[in-house]
């Protein structure tokens, strides 16, 4: 059923019963009982039988900014540290085998973003997404791997599990990546893990360079002072999540 809202975006705002249907294979009865659910719950409207995505999303989205433990725990931080080195700061998540950036920060904003807050980021391209895959458990990782294996990000990675895996090894050990124009023309992206304890990823800590403005940093000064920032974000997202370990 949550499937019919994804069928809406910026080129098709707005859908007629059939549309859905259609769309999903369903039948006219599945439809319309997927659709007066949806609407029950606020989350499609409906204009003469043309139905949009409601304004409960909007609720939803201003709940999730609020109560979200890693963008409670991780956001300040990113925001220094994207003040600190005049870059866009993201914080991505995993949902599935997607890998959506949940937050955005100043002091650059950069409307023509590629994959800005809201997007899911290509799983197996840009470092935002490796760095969270390299700190997944091996037997998570292997499962993603066998139902993505011959798709041509995943194949860049290594032709086989063996050399795949290895590549997420050398991510894991180092702590944390950079993207060069991987996924956004012109940009450098760097990213490393943030945990909700050790071994337990809970997304990844963003900084996104334009090409010429990352040439002024050392490379590995720059990631030591991510490699920090998310280190005290993980700290944070622990002490919120098991307040039992405070001291």
């Amino acid at each position: 059923m949550l499937s019919v809202l994804d069928l809406f975006s910026k080129e098709h705002t707005a859908l007629t019963a059939d549309e859905i249907a259609a769309q999903l294979d369903l039948t006219r009865t599945t439809c319309y009982r997927y659709i007066a659910e949806l609407m029950h719950a606020g989350l499609l409207v409906s204009n003469s039988g043309i139905y949009a995505l409601g304004p409960r999303i909007i609720q939803f989205d201003r709940r999730i900014r609020q109560s979200d433990p890693l963008i409670n725990a991780a956001a300040d931080i990113l925001a220094e540290v994207s003040k600190m080195t005049y870059s866009i700061g993201l914080l991505a998540s995993m949902y599935n085998d997607q890998i959506i950036n949940i937050h955005q920060t100043a002091p650059l904003e950069k409307d023509d973003l590629r994959y800005s807050r809201g997007e899911a980021v290509p799983t197996f391209r840009s470092c935002s997404s490796k760095v969270i895959l390299a700190n997944l458990k091996a037997s998570r990782l292997k499962r993603i791997w066998s139902a993505h294996q011959h798709e041509p990000d995943v194949q860049a990675q290594g032709p086989d599990w063996h050399h795949f895996s290895d590549r997420m090894e050398a991510i894991r050990r180092n702590g944390y990546w950079i993207s060069k124009q991987e996924i956004e023309p012109g940009a450098v992206g760097l990213a490393a893990p943030v945990f909700f304890s050790p071994g337990e990823v809970a997304g990844s800590m963003t900084l996104i360079f334009t090409h010429e403005h990352f040439a002024r940093f050392h490379e590995a000064e720059l990631g030591r002072l991510l490699l920090d920032a998310a280190r005290q974000a993980s700290t944070a997202l622990q002490t919120a999540t098991h307040p039992l370990q405070r001291t």
